[in-house]
């Protein structure tokens, strides 16, 4: 009776969160899956659907640090009047790449997902992270961060 109890109770705790990984998993896929959409129409010059990957408000975060480079804008009209030439004019190619993300940590409360990971752009390597928000029940990234460290000189150990 014991070996009963103790198997209904392993079963009780262990099935929600099974089904808890289940939902996680989709919603990681989606919000993943948002992310991927962004940098693919990024480098395609897909303007409208980088545009749609993006909560556009007054309230957004971006940027993007190398040695040379710094963009850096909070809110949505000023991100879009820098970027919308560069999507649609200099980037639109169609040159091949690839992106390629490791270390990949999601942390998701509520309707927020914060997203980290190591990014290889075709051999630009960077730190990033990713916020987004679930608005109407889509994804929609709030916030990005990207820094190119390895563009800044090494310091010297002495």
């Amino acid at each position: 009776m014991k070996r009963l109890f103790l198997l209904l109770l392993v079963l009780q705790l262990t099935i929600p969160a099974w089904n808890q990984t289940d939902n996680t998993s989709d919603e990681d896929d989606a919000i993943m899956a948002v992310i991927k959409k962004e940098t693919l129409s990024f480098f395609m010059g897909e303007y409208e659907d980088w545009k749609d990957c993006w909560a556009q408000t007054d309230d957004i975060y971006f940027e993007w640090v190398r040695s040379n480079v710094h963009h850096f804008y909070t809110d949505w009209s000023k991100l879009d009047r820098t970027l919308r030439p560069i999507i649609t004019e200099n980037v639109s190619n169609n040159d091949a790449y690839y992106a390629e993300r490791t270390d990949v940590k999601i942390m998701r409360d509520g309707d927020m997902a914060w997203v980290t990971y190591r990014q290889d752009l075709s051999g630009d390597k960077s730190n990033e992270q990713r916020v987004l928000e679930k608005i109407d029940g889509a994804w929609k990234i709030i916030m990005v961060t990207v820094v190119a460290s390895e563009t800044f000189p090494k310091m010297e150990s002495q």
